[in-house]
């Protein structure tokens, strides 16, 4: 027997589970710890509420039990969603409905059991048919499919699993009692997670594909006894195996209600801002260029790419991935190489340009005294005529600039920036003073 140092709780929580619980009694110390730490995960969760049947502080524990065993090998691995175990003396009628039911696991909320029906599958823990293990697995798919907070792993493996059990199965007799329709992941998956616990030999025997396959969808092999149940490819012999299993599984996003992606289109409004406002002036480019440029790269990068994102399920279409990418990836990305030209640029040279006239817009801000004005030059040469913001200077109390006398000249240094677009680095206007006018 285990013994938890200074915490009663956690004792008190192991003896009971080192009586009713088999798994948890073949479990190595470490993951026992583990075991028990989330039990009183689940205690803190999900209410076991008696209905007609007093619940006592084992039952609770036995319940929970069950979820962390069935969890076990997952990261994530609450039933988010269900926040009640209703219990009931015995068979009990659904809301609405004259039929009684022995279990039922709604869509949400409520998962509803026999105690007498768990007591007497329980007591029984090798005939592979166990109540409150079939409504568990009805509850961990149903958590994927409402697209709540779940384990990626299994939600990403789930159909890629369903899959192998469906050509495996086809045309065989029913000796695992496998019955239903067998297109619904949730009622097949619940039938086998009865049977992977129970009778796990059995599986294995009977559906070697499907098993291997089952291990590495809850990661955990209960054949692995000795082991903390603890998946491990090698255990199975790979030669037999007509599906192969994956060295790591792939993630997708099918029943994930959102993604981060989604978001990218606020970020690109906030780097557009801060792009308009302190990079534009010293870079050659206007918002109609940055438009046609971005538009394009979108076109292709979401065409060449789509075929690898659309396995892993992230959004519906093409349509929606050139959304994401155009208003997302591409501009962000985009924006921030040419903004890199600040720092990473070459080709560094001088060019002078005759001044025609200087447009002094309204004063922008007043704060605390400080008076800043816009002033924006326009060259007899035409030069940078299509780019009026790197055309201009904002400056502050600058007597020189206000009693600027043309005529005058403006010396821009100009290189070229990591993106292939000119950058202005630096603006000095030349009095006639200087230019010998």
């Amino acid at each position: 027997m285990i013994f938890f140092s200074n915490n009663s709780r956690q004792q008190q929580v192991s003896n009971v589970l080192e009586k009713y619980n088999l798994y948890y009694r073949n479990l190595s110390q470490k993951g026992k710890h583990k075991f028990v730490k989330r039990v009183l995960s689940f205690e803190k969760e999900m209410a076991v509420i008696g209905k007609g049947i007093q619940i006592t502080d084992d039952m609770r524990l036995i319940l929970y039990s069950y979820i962390t065993q069935l969890t076990f090998g997952l990261k994530d691995y609450f039933l988010t969603g269900y926040d009640y175990i209703n219990v009931y003396p015995d068979s009990f009628s659904l809301k609405n409905n004259d039929e009684f039911s022995d279990g039922v696991t709604y869509n949400n909320k409520i998962i509803g059991i026999s105690w007498k029906k768990f007591s007497e599958g329980h007591l029984i823990a090798s005939d592979g048919q166990n109540l409150f293990f079939y409504q568990l697995g009805m509850a961990l798919v149903q958590t994927v499919k409402n697209g709540n907070a779940f384990d990626q792993h299994f939600a990403s493996y789930l159909d890629v699993w369903f899959d192998v059990f469906n050509k495996e199965n086809k045309g065989k007799s029913n000796v695992l009692n496998i019955v239903g329709n067998e297109n619904e992941v949730d009622f097949v998956f619940a039938k086998l997670v009865e049977l992977f616990f129970e009778k796990p030999l059995t599986f294995q025997e009977e559906l070697p594909n499907t098993y291997a396959h089952f291990c590495l969808l809850l990661n955990q092999n209960p054949l692995q006894i000795d082991q903390d149940y603890e998946y491990k490819k090698e255990f199975f012999n790979t030669e037999n195996l007509v599906y192969n299993l994956p060295d790591k599984v792939k993630n997708t996003y099918k029943y994930n209600s959102t993604h981060w992606s989604y978001y990218l289109p606020i970020l690109t409004a906030i780097v557009a801002f801060v792009f308009r406002y302190h990079v534009m002036e010293f870079i050659v480019i206007n918002w109609i260029q940055i438009f046609s440029i971005v538009f394009l790269i979108s076109i292709i990068t979401s065409v060449i790419s789509y075929k690898k994102i659309n396995e892993k399920a992230i959004y519906h279409n093409l349509f929606e991935y050139w959304i994401v990418h155009l208003f997302g990836f591409v501009p962000i990305c985009f924006l921030l190489l040419v903004t890199a030209g600040l720092w990473i640029n070459f080709n560094e040279h001088v060019t002078f340009h005759d001044i025609e006239k200087i447009d002094i817009n309204e004063i922008q801000i007043r704060k605390r005294g400080l008076q800043i004005e816009s002033f924006t030059f326009y060259f007899n040469d035409k030069f940078l005529n299509d780019y009026p913001i790197t055309r201009t200077i904002d400056i502050a109390n600058n007597e020189m600039f206000q009693n600027i006398q043309l005529p005058a000249q403006m010396k821009l240094t100009i290189c070229k920036g990591i993106a292939g677009f000119d950058m202005i680095k630096n603006k000095e206007v030349i009095t006639n003073e200087h230019t010998g006018y």
